[in-house]
């Protein structure tokens, strides 16, 4: 038996040399990250491989081989972050700091936690010698957060598509929601789809000394947002979030979509937010660019949207919809198609094997499935091997809006007790799939309809 105090002391530690590491995306360089992991492992007796394109910017399997009589699981973690600008912080953000019984740094929730959790679940059980069925992986990708280098998990399943997954559990949800029917963890069994548009905003370069500022593009691309920030996606209920809407907000006589959405947001504050991101299209504007002599009107800018669609919002339908929101103006809209929006069956070996954990450890609680608010690489293994994927990063103790508002944002930081239960939770979904036949597999009904209570 491995002892708990021990694996609570080495978990933090590798969270804290991994937080170290600058991923900052751009530019990435994940190599040094990777160089800590491959390092932990080291006589473990689980086998680490780099598979990169650019070297700086690696790939890393690390793999503790089964016996072959069982479905492989990987856990899927990204070992780049978003950037930080120190200024803003509190905290330095790469020195992995522990304070006030936490972790703190860019990337502690997403998703370095994860990254180090499953890492010593791994080495843990392979100390112990615990020999599964099928291989048990963790698989690290590259360039997660920006995605347009080439160099990560699409790259990774095209390169080694003998890798091919049975199982994955990646980042998602996670966070434990107190409500009035009692506390519930989401399980993401899929994402909404991601798309991105340009909004390319056309003016009349001018001298700036002259108060000529209607054909200024700043102004008409100011005018053009604000009419986007008041713009809201109409109300839809996909079929994958009804066991949510259920749970909170059970169908009466005459209910309309927006009235059991409306009751089901007023559970949970936080959770609101997460409500609200799965009932609609979520467009943001992220990038502002109007480049030129700091003397002369601008006679174009250009704004990159960020669009997180449901499905099956077509290329066409949210051009309509930008068109609406956007109104009359002097502008060109260029959107991508949209991609995701896969989802994984329910009622597996994986879901049920993530219910039983919880069942153990927090057994007041309800494992409800939905929707994932933001792209994971999950979709990437979905897609090319037919991988069933669940979001799922166990946060127990913290308060569900504390992540909300820090992850991609200051002062990001993971309680040390979260990290340990996450551990703990690895540990178990490892062993459960580790101890998985093929033919308990391939006769598990699918209850995709139904919530699984832990």
């Amino acid at each position: 038996m491995t002892d708990g105090t021990g694996l609570r002391r080495e978990v933090v530690a590798l969270l804290q040399r991994v937080v170290a590491c600058d991923t900052s995306n751009p530019p990435g360089r994940e190599v040094q990250a990777a160089a800590v992991v491959e390092g932990y492992f080291a006589g473990t007796g689980v086998e680490c491989e780099r598979v990169a394109k650019d070297a700086d910017r690696p790939n890393l399997i690390a793999r503790l081989r089964g016996s072959g009589g069982g479905p492989s699981l990987a856990f899927l973690g990204h070992l780049d972050v978003v950037q930080a600008r120190r200024e803003d912080w509190s905290v330095e953000p790469f020195a992995g700091l522990e304070k006030d019984g936490a972790i703190w740094g860019r990337g502690t929730v997403d998703m370095k936690s994860q990254v180090a959790s499953t890492a010593v679940a791994l080495a843990s059980l392979a100390r112990e010698e615990f020999r599964p069925r099928g291989d048990l992986m963790l698989i690290l990708t590259a360039d997660e957060e920006v995605g347009d280098a080439g160099v990560g998990a699409p790259f990774l399943v095209e390169e080694r598509p003998d890798l091919a997954p049975d199982f994955l559990v990646g980042e998602g949800a996670g966070e434990r929601f107190d409500t009035p029917q009692g506390p519930l963890y989401l399980l993401d069994r899929g994402v909404k789809s991601t798309a991105s548009a340009t909004l390319t905003v056309r003016g009349r370069a001018l001298d700036a000394s002259l108060p000529l500022g209607d054909t200024n593009a700043a102004y008409e691309t100011a005018r053009l947002l604000e009419r986007l920030a008041a713009h809201r996606s109409p109300v839809r209920v996909v079929p994958e979030l009804e066991p949510l809407l259920d749970f909170l907000a059970p169908r009466r006589t005459g209910d309309q979509d927006r009235d059991r959405v409306a009751r089901a947001r007023t559970a949970n504050a936080a959770l609101a937010h997460v409500i609200a991101a799965l009932v609609g299209n979520v467009i943001q504007p992220t990038v502002v660019h109007a480049s030129g002599p700091a003397n002369v009107v601008r006679e174009e800018a250009k704004v990159q949207l960020q669009c997180v669609l449901l499905p099956p919002t077509t290329r066409a339908d949210l051009e309509r919809e930008l068109r609406t929101a956007l109104g009359d103006g002097n502008y060109d809209l260029d959107v991508t198609e949209p991609e995701g929006g896969l989802t994984s069956p329910l009622g597996t070996p994986l879901h049920d094997a993530i219910a039983s954990f919880l069942r153990d450890s927090d057994p007041d609680a309800t494992l409800v499935p939905a929707l994932g608010y933001g792209f994971s690489d999950c979709h990437v293994f979905r897609q090319a091997h037919g991988t069933v994927a669940y979001g799922f990063i166990p946060f127990r103790h913290t308060d569900p809006i504390i992540n909300l508002t820090t992850k991609h944002a200051v002062d990001e930081h993971v309680l040390i007790d979260d990290l340990e239960f996450q551990l703990r939770c690895a540990r178990h979904v490892a062993r459960t799939i580790g101890n998985t036949t093929h033919e308990d597999w391939s006769t598990t009904p699918d209850r995709a309809d139904l919530p699984v209570r832990a």
